[in-house]
């Protein structure tokens, strides 16, 4: 951790002689925080990465549907604005469609595995999941820029 902004920012250190034999190592420590780390304990920069992961594995994972069952509406709005701060403008718009149609209908809260996969089947996302596969660049590839340009936000290079 480091001192930033009266209260301590969380990052994660590797060391140079890694980077220099493994550089993907700074990717490692980067989704390292994402997953690991609690969305109230991140700062604003490290919470916009932080969401637009979560929404990319959800979905690359198991669609839209996944998404919503898995991390609800309640930080919907942050999302899309996630979204926008990465540079994921395609994938915000998809995800707003979604939404809406997600918040459209009151809906039965899924207990079981089986209760899942027969509403998964049902395909209601299946055109906002192929949209979201459609988009250019992926979220990954934006997330590894978002890294590039702000490295020290999320891992320190120590001796």
């Amino acid at each position: 951790m480091s001192v930033g902004q009266n209260k301590l920012m969380i990052t994660r250190k590797v060391t140079h002689e890694t980077v220099s034999r493994a550089p993907y190592e700074v990717w490692n420590a980067f989704v390292d925080l994402l997953v690991t780390e609690d969305y109230n304990d991140l700062d604003e920069m490290q919470r916009a990465a932080h969401l637009a992961f979560w929404y990319d594995s959800e979905v690359q994972n198991g669609g839209h549907m996944q998404y919503f069952a898995n991390r609800g509406t309640g930080l919907l709005r942050e999302t899309l604005e996630a979204l926008q701060v990465v540079g994921a403008e395609c994938q915000r718009r998809v995800l707003a469609s979604a939404g809406q149609q997600f918040q459209s209908t009151q809906r039965a809260g899924t207990e079981t595995v089986e209760q899942y996969v027969s509403t998964a089947l049902e395909g209601e996302f299946d055109a906002f999941d192929s949209a979201y596969h459609a988009c250019e660049p992926s979220i990954q590839k934006l997330l590894e820029d978002y890294l590039e340009r702000h490295r020290d936000r999320f891992v320190e290079i120590v001796v």
